[in-house]
């Protein structure tokens, strides 16, 4: 192929003309060759004629291999025109010199300027949930500075909700593996992971948030994964020591105030439990869900005065709430209030009809009021309670049949 160097002679600023050489095909060209494409290349530079002036740096590059200016110039041409690939080929030799040093920097500073382009629109194209775009985008910016581990994150995520999991699990490992002292990536993986919902998944789930925890102590994130995973494998022991360190770290979060009680309430330690919603009542006194598991807390303490108050100042804010409705009227059953305890059962049948919890507490207060009734009123209580008997019975079977 022929090789063409181009000689241009200025006087002042005025460009008086260009002579050409051309030279034969497979000649070599010689260094004062490739001196004088270099001179003819940078004066296309400035005048931003950036074809001839890439033409005349690859020949000055052939001629001195050792010019890391010519391969800078090279490198940063193409990445003007997105040739990425042939971009760091010439990038790569610079980095690779151990005598370039002063252009390395210079390297640096223009893969991060072209990185920090593209990780941009990727990041707008995934908030704009335009997925494909966010894809590309991060695609670039990796091949632009594959070290940097950001971009491998957002393409994790626009994976992820793309519904390519193993794609996007892939790519978290590639951010943890560019930058192994992020904690953030340790937590985004383990929550990859979690939603694969296998064993071995979950395990490594634990492993990673183990050693995001080691980076980050006081991560509450972390903490708060970390409690709910053990809490969800059985390790309730592990679950409620990273409770205590998340509530260590933020004692008045209401969301680490609530993990923290349902891991001890799954756990059984009621106590503590109840002593920790409480003070999330303190400080939003209508978080629903912490009055209904306060409720069940103070039950399982026989605290029933209490849990029947939260239980009924559930059901005020929620009249269609089946549990607060059911735990009522079973509560009521317990202290005899016979009553109350039909009432409410009936509540949740009219809801949900073939709830036959409710028909089993319906038929048992009925009963229950029949023992102290007599005549008419007595026979009528019966007749209902059996009919309610017999609803209950059927239910259950069904129930047992599905």
């Amino acid at each position: 192929m022929s090789k063409i160097i181009s000689r241009t002679i200025w006087m002042g600023s005025v460009l008086l003309g260009i002579a050409s050489t051309t030279l034969s095909v497979g000649a070599e060209v010689t260094k004062g060759e490739a001196s004088i494409a270099k001179r003819s290349a940078k004066l296309y530079l400035q005048q931003r004629q950036y074809d001839k002036a890439l033409d005349q740096y690859l020949v000055a590059a052939e001629g001195r291999p050792d010019d890391l200016e010519s391969h800078y110039n090279i490198g940063d041409i193409y990445g003007r025109k997105e040739r990425y690939d042939d971009m760091n080929v010439h990038f790569n030799i610079i980095e690779q010199d151990p005598k370039g040093k002063k252009w390395i920097k210079i390297v640096e500073a223009k893969r991060t300027e072209l990185w920090r382009q593209h990780y941009n629109l990727g990041v707008q194209g995934l908030n704009a949930q335009k997925l494909d775009f966010a894809i590309e985008q991060f695609l670039t910016a990796i091949k632009v500075n594959p070290k940097e581990s950001d971009a491998h994150e957002g393409i994790g995520i626009a994976y992820l909700q793309s519904g390519k999991a193993e794609e996007g699990v892939q790519a978290y490992r590639n951010a943890i593996q560019r930058n192994p002292k992020k904690s953030q990536s340790y937590f985004n993986l383990s929550v990859a992971l979690t939603n694969q919902a296998t064993v071995a998944s979950l395990k490594e789930a634990l492993d990673l948030l183990q050693k995001g925890h080691e980076l980050a102590p006081k991560d509450l994130q972390i903490l708060q994964q970390m409690a709910l995973l053990y809490n969800r494998s059985g390790d309730n022991a592990s679950a409620g020591i990273a409770a205590e360190k998340a509530l260590a770290v933020d004692p008045k979060n209401p969301t680490v105030l609530n993990i923290a009680a349902q891991i001890f309430l799954t756990a059984q330690d009621y106590q503590r439990s109840a002593d920790i919603l409480e003070k999330v009542l303190q400080i939003t006194p209508d978080d629903q869900n912490a009055i209904f598991n306060l409720a069940i807390a103070y039950n399982n303490l026989k605290l029933t005065d209490k849990a029947v108050a939260l239980y009924t100042k559930s059901v005020q804010a929620n009249p269609d709430d089946l549990d607060a409705l059911y735990q009522l009227s079973r509560l009521y059953l317990e202290i005899e209030n016979f009553d109350g305890a039909a009432e409410y059962a009936q509540r949740v049948i009219d809801l949900k009809p073939d709830n036959f919890r409710a028909w089993g507490v319906l038929y048992q207060s009925l009963a229950k009021k029949s023992e102290n009734a007599s005549g008419a009123e007595a026979e009528k209580l019966v007749e209902k309670a059996t009919a309610a008997y017999e609803m209950f019975e059927e239910l259950k079977k069904q129930q047992a049949g599905q």
